[in-house]
């Protein structure tokens, strides 16, 4: 889902160059409430392609079944028929993968632009961007633009438009009238558990935190996630997992201080409301500082393993609390 959002600056572009192009975005259903009330998209419509996402991609992206359900997808599913009945003139692989190029050129559009060097299929494409791990995602994305003609300059940083009834009932859940509490958001969901930081480590963090009587924290989150914090609620700690959909969730974060997160959605979400982050990576990533350029944000932190500098542990929760408190300037 945080995919989707750092294409929204794409989007953006291509409607601001091209202000009378008409742009679908072709997105799976778990993600396109994200995009609802965008005003730089005309269309929406239901791609849910099974590879390289984690609700209907059953196996690693690179295995035969995946390519093999793919191709299926591609060939005969009704989603890509309907596609094809579009005659779309120019479309754009923004992932860059063989499945994603397959469906541009069965679907018959003639100008096809794709990715080189991240998951294959560029050479069914027109024209490829370069795929590079030392670039911000979102800032790759736009590197369509020039392909397209177009020189136009947009700040990489996602779009997510939200309901003014959206905000208030944000606001009401918040329910502080003063300056007294600042609003914290924790968000300790993760797509696979060896990217995460960890449940006993986010459940510590927040007990700790609870001893700063100024705190007030909501956990956010799928009903997944809802029992990953196993604390006791009260005035100033919520749980919100399973009880709020994605933009009520993102609403919330609009309305907060702070965001405590695994590299994951809340991430986004926190660059796209320009909200302070703190992002804390689990076992599976050797680089703090590598994932912060793909996909940090100027206000945000990530903290994590540096294991070319011999840095080979994950944070602790008292490093992690002592960035907040300097952040939030509680010392």
């Amino acid at each position: 889902m945080g995919d989707v959002l750092v294409t929204t600056p794409l989007i953006y572009g291509l409607k601001k160059a091209f202000p009378n192009s008409k742009i679908t975005v072709g997105v799976g259903d778990w993600s396109s409430s994200l995009l609802e009330n965008n005003r730089d998209i005309d269309e929406i419509i239901s791609l849910n392609g099974p590879w390289h996402n984690k609700q209907n991609c059953y196996f690693p992206a690179n295995s035969l079944l995946t390519f093999i359900f793919g191709l299926l997808y591609v060939l005969f599913s009704r989603e890509a028929r309907c596609l094809t009945k579009q005659n779309f003139t120019v479309g754009i692989d923004v992932l860059g993968s063989r499945q994603g190029c397959w469906l541009l050129r069965r679907a018959g559009i003639p100008n096809r632009f794709g990715v080189k060097g991240y998951a294959g299929g560029h050479k069914w494409c027109k024209k490829n961007i370069e795929f590079s791990e030392n670039k911000n995602v979102a800032k790759s994305a736009l590197s369509f633009l020039p392909l397209l003609g177009s020189n136009i300059q947009i700040e990489p940083r996602p779009r997510i438009f939200l309901t003014e009834r959206e905000t208030k009932d944000a606001v009401s859940h918040w329910n502080i009238s003063t300056k007294k509490f600042k609003r914290i958001v924790v968000a300790p969901g993760g797509g696979f558990p060896e990217k995460c930081w960890g449940d006993r480590n986010f459940s510590s963090l927040i007990i700790t935190l609870l001893k700063e009587k100024e705190l007030k924290i909501f956990v956010v989150g799928n009903h997944d996630d809802e029992r990953r914090i196993n604390l006791i609620e009260n005035e100033r700690l919520k749980n919100f997992c399973g009880k709020l959909n994605l933009r009520e969730s993102a609403a919330i974060i609009s309305q907060s201080e702070f965001v405590i997160t695994n590299s994951s959605l809340s991430m986004h979400l926190a660059g796209a409301f320009k909200i302070p982050s703190l992002t804390l990576l689990g076992d599976w990533y050797g680089s703090a500082k590598s994932h912060r350029i793909q996909w940090g944000y100027d206000e945000g932190v990530v903290l994590g393993k540096e294991i070319s500098e011999g840095k080979r542990n994950i944070p602790s929760v008292n490093t992690a609390v002592e960035l907040i408190k300097e952040r939030l300037l509680l010392n």
